[in-house]
């Protein structure tokens, strides 16, 4: 009894979860490589950018927005990366402290924006995202530049199959769950996602919450592209174009409401893996990159209509 009632009260997550273990046996049936020691930690390396990207877009998602520049801060990111500032370990800390700072004053211009200005959350991080490719266009023209080996290997250096970067992602994970659960930014968050207004009544400061969401959104996606610097060993102002879709396919997938308010995201581990997993065997049998974008473009499509049918059985008739 007490399992079918939390089963009943994380059904997103067990729908989630269960979808992995499909992924994963689709993937052993369609190749013998696919559960190779290899092919597992190239799979865990492709996942922690996006995974720690969605970390972040989830915050933005919570709140009943989006967020849209995420992948561009991710080619800004891995531009910066790649330009040599200074020689040897100095050089690294400083493009990752402007790394940092740049993610930092994205994320308070969004949140300038949407709260100030009243611009919405689509429209104003449409027009950063654009602002930002150009930035990082200008650093980096062309695909280049190096990241100092040292640096890489700190990263994505494995222990057995496992990459290091894999611990700065749960890190990241469970320090944003302790943040929405257990603080009260957190529940300020999902009241603000939830009904804003009633929210604004009940004393809740939803302009804050709303700028300091989208510093941290921005702030996080920023150490995804880190990750995705340090992954590729070089620069390219193209690499998060389609971040910034993947990101939202993860909180959705992941149990994340796009309408706000709701969602854990103990589910994006599982959705992260989900989508890496998927691109892996799709990559393995031979398809087209450009029939990915469409499966992953019909798989964002699926599972809003899925989330949305379940959401409205829930409400019952009005």
């Amino acid at each position: 009894m007490k399992i079918r009632v939390l089963i009943r009260k994380y059904d997103n997550l067990c729908i989630v979860y269960a979808l992995l273990f499909a992924v994963l046996l689709i993937g052993t049936v369609s190749s013998p490589r696919f559960l190779t020691t290899v092919n597992l930690g190239n799979i865990a390396e492709q996942a922690v950018g996006l995974g720690i990207v969605s970390l972040g877009q989830a915050l933005a998602i919570l709140l009943a927005g989006i967020d849209l520049s995420v992948g561009a801060v991710v080619s800004l990111s891995t531009a910066i990366m790649s330009v040599e500032l200074l020689p040897g370990a100095p050089g690294v800390l400083l493009n990752l402290g402007i790394t940092v700072a740049a993610g930092t004053l994205v994320g308070a211009f969004n949140g300038f924006g949407i709260v100030r200005l009243r611009i919405p959350p689509f429209i104003m991080t449409l027009s950063t995202m654009c602002m930002v490719n150009g930035i990082a266009l200008k650093i980096r023209p062309v695909p280049g530049g190096s990241i100092p080996y040292g640096f890489m290997d700190l990263l994505f250096g494995r222990v057995g199959i496992f990459p290091h970067a894999l611990l700065l992602w749960s890190v990241l994970g469970a320090a944003l769950i302790w943040l929405l659960h257990h603080r009260r930014f957190g529940r300020n968050l999902y009241a603000i996602g939830g009904n804003a207004a009633t929210a604004a009544l009940s004393g809740i400061p939803v302009g804050r919450v709303r700028v300091q969401a989208h510093v941290l959104c921005s702030v996080i996606a920023a150490v995804g592209g880190i990750c995705v610097a340090a992954r590729m060993g070089s620069g390219d102002a193209t690499l998060g174009d389609l971040t910034g879709m993947d990101s939202v396919t993860v909180c959705v997938l992941g149990g994340i409401s796009l309408f706000g308010g709701q969602g854990n995201i103990v589910g994006l581990l599982a959705s992260t893996l989900i989508l890496s997993g998927i691109s892996n065997i799709l990559n393995m049998i031979g398809v087209s990159s450009y029939y990915q974008y469409v499966f992953k473009g019909l798989v964002l499509l699926i599972t809003v209509l899925v989330f949305s049918v379940k959401s409205r059985r829930k409400e019952g008739p009005q």
